[in-house]
């Protein structure tokens, strides 16, 4: 079969560490793929013949590229590069879903207080920032956080340059009340049926610092109750998930704790990276490379939600 190159576009990346792209580098890619490169001087290759059986049994290939994007914080999107760069990537994998932090943040104005220190919510820019990526093709994968500083137990911020805060609230029915009102406002707007298609991930990487309750587990699993229990609230179809944790930590216990006490959850999420420790991922002194770290990562979540009370809950490596 011909063979016909293309233009890539250039994009511009607008991403923390949040991405979910799956990067692979040119010269794995091309070694997979038998494909001839030569870095700095060019080198003669000999022919080759590659042999094709069309018989041979096939096997699915899922086009997880086409699934969520991660990108940065939610102001972000409001930026006319982001949106031009969100078509691009729409036009070149067709991208279901984008995921990024902190559409709770002080910044999108969405929380604030009036004179007798009763919540008031602004929806102008969240409007906006779900707006935009509809308009364009793309649902969002809402990652509820971080905390609107005047509903923050404390003032600790997190290292990363925008200052999240990684508080637990003040007031867990405060909190519950700000989640019953985002979700009830953006299912009013974009309807049911759509919202009932977008996942709803209760906070991010709570098992490190992007989460200040103690003990994090159990404070989590707190934040995590009030927080389903708000949206089902609001219509049960709407999708809730979690822990979202790093190094693929907590999900079967996470599991036991929704089951144990009748909490929704129509998913687990989890993150992993290639550089992760063998130490922080599965407790053990190996050496595990990068090329197998995320592989064995999957497969020790997915043998955990086979072997819980939920076999069937879907997965999701949303970083």
């Amino acid at each position: 079969m011909a063979h016909r190159s293309r233009p890539i576009p250039a994009l511009r990346i607008c991403s923390l560490r949040s991405a979910l792209l799956v990067w692979v580098s040119v010269a794995v890619l091309a070694q997979a793929l038998a494909i001839p490169l030569a870095f700095g001087q060019a080198r003669s290759v000999g022919a080759e013949t590659v042999v094709i059986d069309t018989r041979a049994q096939s096997r699915p290939f899922p086009h997880f590229w086409e699934q969520m994007f991660g990108s940065g914080r939610a102001v972000l999107t409001l930026r006319d590069s982001y949106r031009s760069d969100l078509r691009e990537v729409k036009k070149i994998t067709d991208s279901g879903y984008v995921r990024f932090h902190a559409i709770f943040h002080d910044e999108v104005g969405f929380c604030g207080e009036d004179a007798k220190g009763q919540p008031i919510y602004n929806f102008s820019y969240i409007d906006q920032i779900y707006d935009g990526l509809l308009e364009n093709g793309v649902r969002p994968f809402v990652e509820l956080s971080f905390m609107p500083k005047k509903l923050a137990a404390n003032s600790v911020l997190h290292p990363f340059w925008y200052k999240p805060s990684p508080a637990p609230p003040k007031d867990y029915n405060r909190w519950g009340d700000l989640i019953y009102q985002f979700t009830k406002h953006v299912t009013e707007r974009y309807g049911v049926d759509e919202v009932s298609q977008w996942y709803f991930e209760i906070w991010n990487e709570p098992n490190i610092d992007f989460w200040a309750g103690e003990p994090k587990e159990s404070t989590y699993f707190h934040l995590y109750d009030v927080s389903a229990k708000a949206i089902k609230r609001v219509n049960s179809r709407l999708r809730v998930g979690g822990p979202s944790t790093p190094q693929a930590a907590w999900v079967d216990r996470f599991i036991k704790h929704c089951v144990d006490n009748k909490i929704p959850v129509d998913f687990a999420s989890t993150h992993v990276y290639g550089n992760d420790s063998a130490k922080d991922v599965f407790g053990t002194n190996e050496n595990i490379p990068r090329t197998e770290m995320v592989g064995r990562s999957v497969k020790k979540v997915y043998d955990q939600v086979k072997a819980s009370k939920l076999p069937n809950l879907p997965i999701i490596w949303s970083e």
